[in-house]
């Protein structure tokens, strides 16, 4: 049997577009662990921070390199041969916290609820970026994510801490669940 010219073209777009889909689901389900542990550093460190907020110095910079190395250690595990691009990640993470630091220079003084709502917010926005790159689960993710962060701030102010712990930390718990299910 011979294909016509159609077909072939057709056969090839069918080959492609599978093996876009089959690398979106690999980068969901490598990014789903990331998102675990981030989701458990925000259930503790916004729990620590509702429970004693006299402390958030001290709370948040342990933790925060603990999620940074986590990521860049799994991120490292690459049972697939990718190439590795921790040292492209680290540069990015170093921006994205500078830019964070100066953004809160600019806008003195600032609240550790609106130092908190911004680094959400920020999360939040990389998320709906890489859903336009990778996938429509990080969009939904992101949106949802940014959705629940205003929530907390502007009608659970009182309560912030405790609603980033269970709600933020809980929303990247469960797309990291929701990421690998796909």
């Amino acid at each position: 049997m011979t294909l016509s010219s159609e077909q072939a073209a057709q056969t090839l777009k069918d080959l492609e577009s599978v093996g876009q889909r089959s690398s979106q689901l690999y980068r969901y389900q490598r990014t789903a662990p990331m998102l675990w542990v981030w989701g458990a550093i925000w259930l503790v460190g916004f729990g620590l921070s509702d429970v004693l907020p006299e402390h958030i110095n001290l709370i948040w910079p342990p933790l925060d390199l603990i999620g940074i190395g986590a990521c860049m250690y799994l991120g490292r595990s690459n049972p697939q041969g990718e190439s590795h691009h921790s040292g492209r990640w680290l540069l990015s993470i170093f921006s994205i916290l500078a830019f964070y630091v100066l953004v809160l220079i600019v806008f003195q003084p600032a609240s550790a609820q609106q130092s908190a709502s911004l680094i959400a917010l920020l999360v939040a926005l990389f998320y709906v970026l890489a859903g336009v790159w990778v996938g429509a689960r990080f969009a939904i993710a992101g949106l949802v994510f940014a959705a629940l962060t205003l929530v907390g701030y502007f009608i659970l102010s009182a309560h912030f801490d405790l609603w980033m712990a269970l709600v933020g930390g809980g929303a990247l718990g469960l797309a990291g669940f929701w990421l690998r299910r796909a």
